[in-house]
């Protein structure tokens, strides 16, 4: 008698996120979207229209159609099976797979030249692998694009004082908090080069001035050729 095997709990987890939450998650109903379509036009204008791209951890979408006007080839990952099926039917043009960015990932090694992952390392237990991932898949000179939650300064303060219960709650699905030195830190040592970081707000000028509500980071893969193997020994 066979039996189907368990879904995951991390698994199962992220296919109720999208299927009760989207409204609540979606990127584009968050206040940063406009800075990170900004952000995005600046770093990639210049793509070569043919440069493929691969998008770590794609949600609903929000941010792939997007990636869509500067390459005719974007592979778009997420851990949401349902997600990932709506996904297709909504835009077809697009490669979809279903894959935890928390393993390898599955491509063959220099295989993009931009690697896009936004709002996802903070969901990760072990975001430094991840980074080795995306590293290991760009060829040289390729491009990592990332953004995450800001921390750091007068934000840390303010939680502390004001929303410590509600940002640290259990049911928070980030795991990780990250301030530009220490995403800046995990990406050079997963072999990133040329980091450029800044950081945004949600569209309200006064209070991003003050406090900005995620970090943007670009960097690329060195030039350096990829490894060659040894030859056998005679």
């Amino acid at each position: 008698m066979s039996t189907t095997a368990p879904t995951p709990p991390i698994k199962s987890y992220y296919e109720n996120y999208w299927s009760t939450g989207k409204q609540v998650y979606s990127g584009s109903n968050q206040g940063y979207a406009a800075n990170f379509r900004r952000w995005m036009a600046e770093e990639l204008r210049d793509l070569p229209a043919g440069a493929p791209i691969l998008e770590v951890g794609c949600g609903d979408g929000a941010f792939t159609t997007e990636l869509a006007k500067y390459s005719s080839f974007v592979t778009a990952l997420d851990l949401s099976a349902s997600q990932i099926e709506e996904n297709r039917r909504r835009f077809p043009g697009i490669a979809f797979a279903q894959h935890d960015v928390a393993e390898p990932l599955p491509f063959p090694d220099a295989a993009f030249d931009v690697a896009w992952c936004s709002e996802v390392l903070e969901h990760l237990f072990d975001p430094a692998f991840a980074l080795r991932e995306m590293h290991r898949v760009l060829r040289p000179g390729g491009r990592l694009l990332v953004t995450v939650p800001y921390h750091g300064g007068l934000k840390n303060v303010l939680i502390a004082l004001f929303k410590w219960d509600e940002h640290f709650t259990p049911s928070n699905p980030h795991l990780r908090f990250f301030t530009p030195r220490t995403l800046s830190r995990i990406t050079r040592a997963a072999g990133f080069e040329n980091l450029r970081v800044r950081s945004c707000g949600m569209g309200r000028p006064l209070r991003d001035l003050i406090v900005p509500t995620n970090i943007l980071l670009r960097a690329t893969r060195g030039l350096a050729t990829l490894p060659v193997s040894a030859p056998a020994a005679a």
